[in-house]
């Protein structure tokens, strides 16, 4: 990242444009970042972001460490320059060299992610670490992830809460969430609420909305605070205004269970709707729920359908038993006992209770052939999925959904 104060510099600075243009142009480096710099925002020139990074790479073919990290950051994203990882990783190696913190801590991040290099998560934490005993927060808050996965270095709890806790001291928003979520699960220290809290509200207040959800949590349940489903809903919102999906889904059961807010059909399908456009299979099953029993929408047992289909196609075991429902019963799609067995079967082997039944109830009428088909149909939709497994979602949020087979 361009270093904080040459950007000060260059946005404040009392000399002309022009006569900075002359500087740059004479070799001066604080001239051609304040150039660069104005470019790239638009601070009194029109914004240029190719002009930028031609400043920038002469600073940098001068020895800037700084520029140096600029460039390979320009490369890395694709900004003023085409994308091009191994000129990044180039430019990013030159200033790390120099041990300029924010270049280790770019470096890391392409060792980590396989960026234009083979993934060495071993590597990465080597310059996590090194950029970290520099101090630079966003170092300390990855390496702390590090430890608390064991990614590239054996896993460490105490010395992920340490990291995260320097790291938060320093301001830095995703360490102040993972630090408040160390102290409300109890991992690498005592479990502790009102610590939580305030690290959860300071990385609030710095914009990471998953720590407004997890503070809805904590006012609706009364963790470290007194219950207050008020404040819990306003929390929710925030969070769900900016797209969260998981409050979206938090949101959408307040309304439905008038807790917090008033009982509003529609709103909840509202919000289970627009989690279930991002793809969420609670969403998706939410929203053929509302279809299937007609609250918030006009009932429509095709549409309940499709929605089930969907997260009953990403393996989610609630919205497998409603479809198995409906093909049983003929709702929205036409009947086909075959269908429905194989549904049952899918959802009944994720642990759907519930299901179990449906499939007895359901196996006494069919006829020999159909339950052939039906075991086929779920043997191939097993085979083509190659997995069992649910989709990962909490447990508690499956209560926001409804069961078909309890109608």
């Amino acid at each position: 990242m361009f270093p904080q104060n040459l950007e000060r510099g260059a946005e404040n600075s009392s000399v002309p444009f022009v006569e900075l243009l002359r500087q740059a142009d004479a070799g001066d480096q604080y001239a051609q970042h304040s150039v660069a710099y104005a470019y790239a925002t638009g601070i009194g020139v029109p914004k240029n972001d190719a002009e930028a990074a031609r400043w920038w790479l002469q600073a940098a073919r001068a020895g800037s460490a700084e520029a140096q990290n600029r460039m390979g950051y320009l490369y890395d994203h694709a900004i003023g320059v085409p994308q091009d990882y191994g000129e990044a990783l180039r430019w990013y190696r030159c200033a790390a060299e120099q041990k300029l913190p924010a270049a280790e801590y770019n470096l890391a991040h392409m060792y980590r992610y396989a960026e234009g290099v083979p993934l060495d998560s071993a590597r990465a934490a080597d310059l996590y670490a090194q950029a970290a005993a520099q101090g630079l927060g966003r170092a300390r808050n990855s390496l702390g992830m590090a430890y608390e996965s064991g990614t590239g270095v054996p896993i460490n709890l105490a010395e992920a809460f340490n990291l995260f806790h320097l790291a938060a001291q320093q301001g830095e928003p995703s360490a102040q969430y993972n630090l408040g979520t160390m102290y409300f699960e109890g991992r690498g220290t005592a479990r502790n609420y009102p610590e939580a809290l305030k690290w959860f509200s300071q990385a609030a207040n710095a914009g990471i909305m998953d720590a407004y959800r997890i503070l809805g949590r904590m006012y609706e349940f009364g963790k470290g605070v007194a219950p207050d489903p008020v404040k819990a809903a306003g929390l929710y919102r925030k969070a769900a205004e900016h797209g969260l999906v998981t409050a979206q889904l938090e949101l959408g059961f307040f309304y439905k269970a008038a807790k917090g807010v008033q009982h509003d059909e529609f709103e909840a399908a509202k919000w289970f709707r627009r989690a279930a456009q991002q793809g969420n299979p609670v969403g998706e099953n939410a929203v053929g729920y509302m279809y299937w029993r007609g609250e918030g929408v006009s009932r429509d047992y095709r549409k309940a359908a499709e929605w089930f289909q969907r997260a009953a196609e990403q393996q989610y075991a609630l919205a497998q038993s409603n479809l198995g429902v409906l093909y049983e019963k003929g709702l929205g799609v036409p009947l086909n006992y075959s269908e429905a067995y194989k549904w049952f079967t899918l959802a009944a082997n994720s642990g759907s209770t519930d299901s179990r039944s449906a499939l007895k109830a359901l196996a006494q009428i069919m006829t020999t052939t159909q339950l052939r088909d039906g075991k086929a149909r779920a043997s191939d939709w097993i085979s083509d999925h190659n997995s069992l497994d649910l989709t990962a979602e909490k447990a508690e949020a499956i209560e926001l959904d409804g069961d078909a087979t309890d109608q």
